[in-house]
């Protein structure tokens, strides 16, 4: 099993990833800290909404396989810098959530994710579980 590292603002839905997928409960914690959980390794939105931290997000994702960035489906900006993920040397997917929502735009969140220097994409609903088998797929 390939461990994952979510980056994403806070409240883009990656502890609800991390439940659907995982099959568990799982509860955030909300200290401003990383939380391994099993394969997955998720982090702080402040860690992306802060570039002070950058660099806890690049030391971090020594430890992963891949690197996923969370792109909520109904926020009209994203926190995202032009080709972020090119700091990274990992696998490199970009995971559009909350793509079930009457207010998502999906090629907005796209956009904002090929602005990052993401190429692979999977839209995801943790509702109608939309997306989700491709993602335990490319983690296995």
């Amino acid at each position: 099993m390939k461990k994952i590292m979510l980056v994403g603002e806070t409240f883009s839905g990656k502890s609800s990833l991390i439940q659907q997928l995982s099959g568990q409960r799982y509860r955030p914690n909300r200290a401003m800290a990383v939380d391994y959980y099993g394969q997955f390794i998720t982090t702080p939105g402040e860690f992306l909404e802060n570039r002070r931290f950058y660099h806890a997000l690049i030391t971090t994702s020594a430890d992963c396989d891949i690197l996923a960035l969370i792109q909520d489906a109904t926020r009209a900006s994203s926190l995202f810098p032009p080709l972020f993920g090119s700091m990274f040397n990992r696998q490199l997917i970009g995971i559009i959530t909350k793509s079930d929502s009457d207010d998502a735009n999906i090629r907005r969140a796209q956009i904002f994710l090929n602005n990052a220097g993401v190429k692979d994409i999977i839209v995801t609903s943790c509702v109608t579980k939309e997306g989700l088998g491709s993602l335990r797929r490319l983690l296995s």
